[in-house]
């Protein structure tokens, strides 16, 4: 009775762990692919491009914070098996590190851009936009979800 209820609880765990997940990759799928491209082809006002980005950054938060829970109790359960591979820990902590990586950009990327006359044009400046861009996040979050999967088929 008790471990079908705590395999219930961790379901449910799980569940919030791909709901966050899908907002925050999904949404910023949904950024670059549709509202970016609208927002160049329509005439908005900055404001509107700065409000929809709070909204969004506010998604985004709550769902890092999600995350970070969800996937800790994950992580701790998983750990506890004594079945656990070390396939399963290399994927893991590659999946941990790109995460972290994303929760970097995420921090790194409310702060202001910098003034058009301060950015730097040169080759290795070009590959640091890309890098740590709305577009890298999207990649990586893909690349995360890509794990995931590959975790959930080592368990």
């Amino acid at each position: 009775m008790l471990m079908a209820l705590l395999d219930g609880i961790l379901v449910a765990i799980y569940w919030l762990h791909h709901l966050g997940a899908v907002a925050w990759v999904g949404g910023s799928a949904f950024y670059l692919l549709v509202l970016r491209p609208a927002f160049r082809r329509a005439a908005t006002a900055p404001e509107t491009h700065r409000t929809v980005g709070e909204e969004f950054r506010s998604v985004v938060h709550t769902a890092i914070a999600l995350l970070v829970v969800t996937g800790a109790i994950m992580t701790a359960a998983q750990l506890t098996r004594e079945e656990t591979s070390s396939q399963y820990l290399v994927a893991l902590i590659l999946k941990i590190a790109l995460a972290v990586y994303m929760m970097f950009l995420v921090w790194l990327t409310r702060k202001p851009p910098p003034p058009q006359d301060v950015v730097d044009s040169s080759r290795w400046g070009k590959i640091k936009a890309e890098l740590t861009g709305t577009t890298a996040l999207l990649v990586l979050g893909v690349i995360v979800i890509g794990l995931s999967d590959i975790l959930a088929a080592l368990s």
